[in-house]
């Protein structure tokens, strides 16, 4: 049964009074951004995010898991308003997600003997094949790339085992990462759609210093919609995530954020992401009830229609249709041909090198590596450490999407339907590294919580009737 409109507001109030000191955190960033003093947060704001990251930690797993969520979501677009306001590039900024991350990488070494199972040795192992390309940066003198590659490999894997070793409120962290994501597609898919039309100032000076010519151009209708994020890949995959949980809502809400959130994938015209969505909801479609099934397919058409409606402008209907007809002419499409020669590159360094680049070291691949998971890790992992890290995540989507783990726990299905989502996106799309791991690794965590859990339960019940 979905909630009234008098039962959303009193979970609201009581939301906003678990999370009072973040409210109170975010409306002080909120007003110091737009002001001439927005350069002290520079230093303000990571500082702050940190101690409440401690204080969250310490409180409860789900609330430290939502609150990271939503700092990915928002650090980006703070980043950038501040960037404007003082007209300076402040990179300590947007690492603070990571940086609040790695608290719980202290946790998971506090409770190793917690951890350490048959169950979680495919954690172990994707973590020693990034201690591979670690060791490679290293050799190479690339101390540096090795210290920012681990940052962006091992923390979100290290998230990944401290959601698991928090099985025992493995529902608890499912509903918190629900919540965030759902909340997060809302923001960035009513931001993106502003964006689109009528770009923000800060969003168009930062579109100006950056060298990615794959954004548009900074004027309204010719930008490719990256809303609070930092590109349109990232903002695409964070939606997919979000627009495949909104379909198991029961209130109104779903319609609102599968609206904004469809709308703002579409115009980020990623189709890596699109093909991601599909798959996804093809597992949800194959898996939910019949029941569950209809109130997709009527969600979808609404949506559908509204989508249409806005399609009759003339600019975004041209815009779409170009976009979508690339599938059909894959041979002469300038990404796919990029692609095609990317992987000749790598293929080739390889053949020269075949225990990788490491960790973080560029070699003029860095943009190749930011559009395929495969790239990444043969380039940074070289092709051991590929192997391995390859062999630990197949293990973990074989156990994931086994008849067992349905049967065992039902609430499985949404998140199932977005790591499908994942993996279909992978090679084109990085999704083992930076901010689209943290979705990875943060959805196979819960998962495996959840399935633990679950069958603590079972074990349980079974040794009540024996006895």
């Amino acid at each position: 049964m979905g909630q009234t409109f008098s039962e959303t507001v009193m979970t609201l109030r009581e939301a906003l009074k678990e999370r009072r000191l973040i409210v109170a955190f975010g409306l002080i960033v909120s007003v110091v951004m737009f002001s001439p003093a927005a350069k002290v947060l520079s230093i303000l704001y990571p500082a702050g995010c940190i101690v409440l990251g401690f204080s969250t930690l310490r409180r409860s797993g789900a609330l430290f898991l939502e609150f990271v969520t939503w700092l990915l979501f928002l650090t980006p677009f703070i980043r950038r308003v501040v960037d404007y306001e003082s007209g300076a590039r402040e990179m300590t900024i947007i690492s603070t997600p990571f940086l609040v991350l790695s608290l719980s990488c202290l946790l998971v070494l506090a409770r190793w003997r917690r951890i350490v199972s048959r169950e979680s040795s495919p954690f172990f192992y994707a973590f020693a094949a990034v201690l591979y390309g670690a060791f490679i940066a290293c050799i190479h003198l690339q101390l540096p790339s090795a210290a920012v590659g681990l940052l962006m490999w091992a923390t979100p894997l290290f998230f990944g085992m401290y959601l698991f070793s928090e099985r025992q409120n493995a529902a608890e962290l499912a509903q918190g990462i629900k919540r965030a994501l759902l909340g997060g597609t809302l923001v960035a898919g009513l931001y993106g759609l502003y964006q689109y039309f009528a770009i923000p100032a800060w969003d168009a000076a930062w579109m100006r210093t950056v060298d990615m010519v794959t954004i548009g151009k900074p004027e309204p209708m010719e930008v490719r919609v990256f809303s609070i994020m930092n590109s349109p890949q990232i903002l695409a995959a964070f939606l997919m995530v979000g627009i495949l949980l909104a379909y198991g809502l029961a209130n109104w809400w779903k319609y609102l954020i599968l609206l904004a959130g469809i709308a703002s994938l579409a115009l980020s015209f990623s189709r890596s992401a699109w093909v991601g969505l599909l798959a996804g909801f093809l597992v949800y479609a194959l898996r939910a009830s019949m029941k569950e099934r209809i109130r997709s397919v009527v969600a979808t058409l609404g949506c559908a229609v509204c989508i249409v409606a806005v399609m009759t402008i003339p600019q975004v209907s041209d815009a779409l249709s170009t976009r979508f007809t690339t599938f059909g002419d894959l041979q002469h499409d300038e990404s796919a041909l990029d692609r095609k020669a990317t992987y000749e590159q790598v293929v080739d360094m390889l053949e020269h090198s075949p225990v990788g680049n490491g960790l973080g070291v560029d070699n003029g691949m860095g943009d190749a590596e930011n559009d395929s998971s495969i790239v990444a890790a043969l380039l940074s992992l070289g092709i051991p450490g590929s192997l391995v890290f390859t062999s630990a995540m197949s293990i973990i989507l074989f156990s994931l999407f086994s008849v067992r783990a349905g049967q065992l726990s039902p609430q499985l299905l949404g998140l199932q339907c977005c790591l499908a989502a994942l993996v279909v996106e992978s090679p084109l799309n990085n999704v083992i590294n930076g901010p689209i791991a943290f979705l990875t690794w943060s959805l196979i965590g819960v998962s495996y919580g959840l399935l633990a859990r679950q069958k603590f339960r079972r074990n349980v019940q079974t040794m009540a009737v024996a006895w």
